[in-house]
């Protein structure tokens, strides 16, 4: 469990005026271990780029903490918490983004975020069709060992949590503190999901939804996560948002095509005509992010199990084995270590010695091959 003085050192940082997530995640980039935070004197956080008055006020400034008792009480709550970036089980992809939430509230089940998340957004007023797809699909993603990612609003989310709930886990992230659920018709969803899932937030509790609330989420739901399917979505509109984010992070982006004359499924093509997968089933998306052996169905089991993929025809003795699971392009670290078998704590530690070899290079997202 987090210790209270390393939550309240990071809290005290956090409240200061001017200080937000991408200049929380530098600081923090520069430390051994967020709990180094701890030792650290206003000197050496002015070294690390924070303005001196700042620095002297997060050194002796009681007011900044302020609101702390309100986090403390949170985690007093049963199957409630904080969940720290950089500190496990904090997600490792969403704490490489460069505007990470330093803190993630939590209700529900910890253990949805031990298995490979995939996103699914899309239209708040979808056809049957689209809605049928999202379902169907989410419950055969979860069944398959992934944990959905979705927003818990209306349509498209709500259909993927749905599905999900029936298959396996889910995880909503909401625009909201972690005890304000928005819509409110979708309470009783909420509570699906906390049985097997998670609700998610970066907001304190208490907070109440707001418009600029959301896009910041969208950002969440793409960053935690392998990839992001949008399933019917208008030109204009909040999934081609998140499928953006989840571009620029490096996260694959996969497409539903639908009738030309659906004004919805124009989002979707404009998508795959940018460059998104297109995909049909859950089949499609698994294959695509190598979750799977060729051939294999839907429903094969991800989480926990050793998958033999297909190698490249060059001679394995000459390049590390580790290299074959890393793509080109740049490839997450919780795919490489699914598509390894290794443990995180086992696999970083060996991507730095390919890194310090020349075989790879690490860019946003994850990890490069080079040769």
């Amino acid at each position: 469990m987090l210790r209270d003085e390393l939550l309240r050192a990071w809290w005290r940082l956090s409240r200061l005026p001017g200080v937000g997530n991408v200049t929380l995640n530098e600081i923090r980039s520069q430390l051994d271990h967020p709990a180094a935070l701890l030792s650290c004197t206003a000197e050496q956080l002015i070294a690390m780029g924070l303005k001196p008055a700042a620095a002297q006020r997060w050194a002796q400034d009681r007011s900044l903490d302020d609101g702390f008792q309100q986090l403390q009480q949170w985690r007093q709550h049963n199957r409630c918490g904080v969940m720290l970036a950089g500190i496990a089980p904090y997600p490792e992809a969403l704490a490489s983004l460069r505007d990470a939430p330093l803190f993630l509230y939590y209700h529900g089940d910890l253990q949805a975020l031990q298995q490979p998340m995939i996103a699914m957004v899309g239209s708040r007023n979808p056809t049957p069709y689209g809605l049928e797809w999202a379902q169907t699909t989410a419950a055969e993603l979860a069944a398959a060992g992934l944990t959905v990612v979705s927003g818990l609003a209306l349509g498209v989310d709500g259909a993927a949590h749905h599905g999900a709930v029936r298959g396996g886990r889910t995880i909503a992230v909401l625009g909201s503190g972690p005890d304000v659920i928005y819509p409110q018709r979708h309470l009783g969803l909420a509570q699906m999901v906390m049985q097997s899932g998670l609700l998610l937030a970066e907001f304190p509790p208490g907070t109440q939804p707001q418009p600029a609330h959301f896009p910041s989420r969208n950002r969440i739901i793409s960053g935690m996560s392998l990839g992001v399917v949008v399933v019917e979505a208008a030109l204009k509109s909040g999934s081609l948002i998140t499928a953006r984010l989840a571009a620029e992070q490096g996260r694959e982006v996969f497409a539903l095509p639908g009738a030309v004359t659906n004004p919805l499924s124009h989002g979707c093509h404009q998508l795959i005509r940018d460059g998104a997968c297109l995909v049909q089933s859950a089949a499609d998306i698994l294959t695509e992010l190598a979750l799977q052996p060729a051939g294999s169905g839907a429903g094969s089991q991800v989480a926990g199990q050793q998958t033999e993929l297909p190698l490249q025809p060059e001679a394995a003795a000459q390049v590390p084995s580790l290299v074959t699971h890393i793509d080109y392009t740049a490839t997450s670290t919780d795919v490489i270590a699914i598509r390894s078998a290794l443990s995180i704590p086992q696999l970083l530690p060996q991507l730095l010695d390919l890194e310090l070899q020349g075989w790879l290079m690490q860019v946003p997202g994850g990890y490069m091959r080079l040769k």
